[in-house]
């Protein structure tokens, strides 16, 4: 269990493809992680922040079941920035070598977005377009069908909807040291096209020297179902430095 500050986008649209742990061996199929942090400090108001992450992964055979939860809670005085929480629970076959089966379930609290609970499950595919032999460049798509229920707060009706999901995720290494990482998802309501989500995410990786790296993470997402009073689009930019021992 670490104690640490994560910063996050609100976004409603899960980047599963960043969450999965990959270079795996045949010895060990269990793969987890629980994270905790908590933060309190006043000057002219109190200022409370809580972050919690929990993933885990089995991985065996030709079989992929991944579950993550995330809660994120944030207050100045008596404004609330961020009040939110997801629970996403994914399964993948693999058929071919470059094809794999998936199906995954959801669930989704947003109180700046009002959003009192989005509730989805999905089918579909994942496709493996290009992996080079070293496995350094990787790029993969994925289409899937969605069924989504949506209860919002402040008295807006219930929303239910059939989408189409789709993403393409790639990371490539052009020089040594360096990563460029992006994934990018599209969802349309399959009878309005002009009710979608989409976001995209993006990560470069640079090297100071043999221990230091500059990195710089860049996140926008836009969705078109929310209620008026909702933002519609949200985003965040992130740089920091990594050491590694």
């Amino acid at each position: 269990i670490l104690l640490f500050y994560q910063h996050t986008l609100s976004a409603q649209i899960v980047n599963i493809e960043e969450r999965r742990i990959t270079g795996t061996n045949d010895s060990t199929y269990w793969y987890g992680s629980l994270r905790l942090g908590a933060n309190v400090s006043k000057v002219k108001d109190k200022i409370f922040q809580f972050n919690s992450t929990g993933h885990l992964q089995y991985k065996r055979g030709k079989t992929l079941t991944l579950l993550l939860l995330d809660g994120k809670f944030l207050q100045a005085g008596n404004t609330d920035f961020n009040q939110s929480a997801f629970a996403h629970l994914r399964f993948n076959y693999k058929l071919t070598e470059i094809l794999v089966a998936e199906t995954y379930a959801q669930l989704q609290y947003n109180k700046l977005l009002l959003i009192e609970l989005r509730a989805l499950t999905g089918i579909g595919l994942r496709f493996q377009m290009l992996k080079s032999k070293d496995g350094q460049q990787r790029i993969y798509s994925g289409l899937s069908y969605l069924y989504e229920h949506n209860q919002f707060l402040e008295g807006v009706p219930d929303q239910s909807l059939h989408r189409l999901s789709s993403y393409i995720s790639f990371t490539f290494r052009p020089w040594e040291g360096v990563k460029l990482v992006n994934t990018t998802y599209y969802q349309p309501s399959i009878s309005r096209f002009a009710n979608y989500r989409m976001a995209t995410e993006w990560r470069l990786d640079t090297p100071l020297g043999k221990k230091l790296t500059f990195f710089t993470e860049f996140t926008v997402s836009t969705d078109q179902s929310l209620p008026v009073e909702a933002p519609t689009s949200v985003y965040a930019w992130l740089n920091g430095l990594a050491f590694k021992f």
